[in-house]
Parts: structure tokens; sequence; C-alpha cells
């Protein structure tokens, strides 16, 4: 056999070769065993606001301002009244002094409990006329049936104590200080009720 022979089936067998080779090299896809083709796409990354399932605090408990009233409730019909406010010497339950802080108190007019309610108030400078407003859902709370609650916007934890602004003008001002405030809980007229405070006061940083 010449060296031309030896060639050609050497180039023969390497052809062979590649042929058998093929279907595994140069398969399109891989798949499963259940015949499915297998991503090679990544996951996506979950975003900062998918993984972060902690709840930002409220705007108006940091930023002072006039926020706007929410509170939809055309309803007539008598079912909560605001029966006390205190915006200066405050007490607490037990009649022992605290900070001066908006606090008040809802009575359920009604034979069942209520929840759901929401608050917005109002705190206008008598001085300068300044005003700001804020909104409260009420969560958590439920008023039994002909009895109370009391609210307070302390920034203290625990049944009825909510977060409260303490950069606006109730924390700052020395002026005297006008409050309006709104209750509301479904099916029942809005209860309102206004509140004064005195010129100077414990609220204010460093008094």
């Amino acid at each position: 056999m010449n060296k031309s022979t030896y060639i050609i089936g050497g180039i023969v067998i390497a052809v062979v070769a590649i042929l058998l080779l093929m279907p595994h090299s140069f398969s399109p896809r891989q798949t499963s065993s259940m015949n499915t083709p297998i991503s090679r796409t990544p996951p996506a990354a979950a975003s900062p606001a998918a993984s972060n399932q902690t709840s930002a605090a409220s705007p108006e408990d940091i930023v002072p301002g006039l926020y706007p009233n929410p509170i939809k409730n055309a309803s007539i019909k008598p079912g909560i009244k605001i029966a006390s406010v205190m915006v200066e010497n405050n007490v607490d339950a037990a009649g022992n002094a605290v900070s001066d802080h908006l606090q008040f108190t809802v009575n359920n007019l009604t034979n069942k409990a209520l929840s759901n309610l929401e608050t917005y108030y109002t705190i206008t400078d008598a001085a300068n006329g300044k005003k700001e407003g804020y909104y409260k859902p009420l969560a958590g709370i439920t008023i039994p049936a002909r009895g109370n609650v009391t609210i307070h916007f302390d920034n203290q934890s625990g049944y009825g104590h909510f977060p409260a602004n303490t950069h606006g003008i109730y924390g700052t001002a020395l002026d005297q200080l006008k409050f309006w405030i709104e209750v509301s809980a479904p099916g029942y007229a809005v209860a309102t009720a206004h509140a004064t405070k005195a010129p100077g006061g414990a609220e204010v940083v460093g008094q």
C-alpha cells in the first residue's frame, strides 16, 4: 500500500469520528429527563422594595406640614363622641403627670364594637396663623359597645399610643396653639372637638 493510500485512509477515519461525535457536541440545547428545555438565564435579583418587609415611618411623623385630610365620611348617624381632649398638663390613667401631648377620649354610643377608626387634626399658631395638619389611621383600635378608648400621640408604644411629629409647631413654638380634631368610624357621623394650649409649655424642647 503506497503513501497516498495511507493518507486517504486516515482522512476517512477522521471524518467518521467527527460524524459520530456531532449529535453530542453540537446538540442545539440540553433537555431535562422530562424533555423540558433547561433555562440558562440566571434568576432576576429581588428588588430592594420586594425584599425589605419593614415599612418606613410616615412622612407626617417626620416632616412638619399641612397634610391633606383623606377622610371621606358623609354619614350623619350618631355613633361616636370625643368626650375630652388634652394638649397640656396631661396625666396618665393613674393620674400621674406625663409629658404634654395630644390626647383624646372617644366614646362609643352604639351597641356594637367599632373599629377601623381614623383621625385628622390640625394645629394653628395663634400668633402668626401658621397651620399644620396630620392624618392617622387608628390601626388596631376597637372601641367596645358603649365603651371608650383614649388615644395618645406621644411616640410611646402600647395600645392607644401613636407617633407624633415633634418637629412641628407643637414641639417648637411658644405661642398659643389651637387644635381641631376629628375622628371617623365607618357608618357613623364624624366626631369633632377643639382644644387650646396656652403660650409656652413643657412640650417645647428645652422648656
